[in-house]
């Protein structure tokens, strides 16, 4: 009879594993999985949009946030992103049941030399705010580049360079009126 017991114990427990457990799915996606952006001078900005869209019939609140990959997760040519407070987007945004949500996310790279001609990787994760059983989280790539080695990166204003045309210009406007002058009389 023990032995009998013992059975039916084992029998039990294996049938309840094999049984499918409560997994809350969740649908939503998230586009697009990848952005580049090329050529982005130090001192400038960039923005885009990604989209959330809720699939599900009630409304759901999402978390932004950002990771930096291990560099075996990189691509070889791209380095870690140095400061992710370079970029700027809401950390939390709640689309409503079956729509879809464009959240704007900024890139600005800071105006020293020292960042020109660089390739960077850093990943947006968007998590669901609910985390009951089963998670799921979307990254989207972002790579960034800062363009080629010896590309000249204006940091100052144009204000000598207008300053100079105007000069040219009324001294120009000057030697044709004097000499127009001097030929009449």
């Amino acid at each position: 009879m023990k032995r009998q017991s013992k059975y039916v114990w084992l029998i039990v427990a294996l049938v309840a594993s094999l049984l499918p457990s409560p997994v809350l799915a969740w649908s939503f996606s998230v586009s697009p999985p990848e952005v580049k952006i090329d050529n982005l001078p130090p001192g400038e900005k960039a923005e885009f949009n990604l989209t959330i869209r809720n699939k599900d019939n009630i409304s759901h609140t999402f978390m932004l946030t950002t990771y930096n990959p291990e560099e075996s997760q990189r691509r070889p040519e791209r380095a870690e992103f140095p400061d992710s407070n370079w970029l700027s987007f809401p950390h939390q945004v709640e689309v409503q049941g079956n729509s879809e949500a464009k959240v704007k996310v900024k890139v600005a790279i800071p105006s020293q030399q020292k960042w020109a001609g660089k390739d960077w990787k850093i990943w947006l994760s968007i998590t669901p705010e609910d985390k009951d059983l089963l998670v799921v989280n979307y990254y989207i790539r972002l790579l960034v580049s800062t363009g080629e080695e010896g590309e000249r990166v204006e940091t100052g204003s144009h204000v000598g360079l207008i300053v100079g045309i105007i000069v040219l210009l009324l001294l120009g406007c000057g030697i044709y009126y004097f000499r127009r002058k001097v030929k009449t009389k």
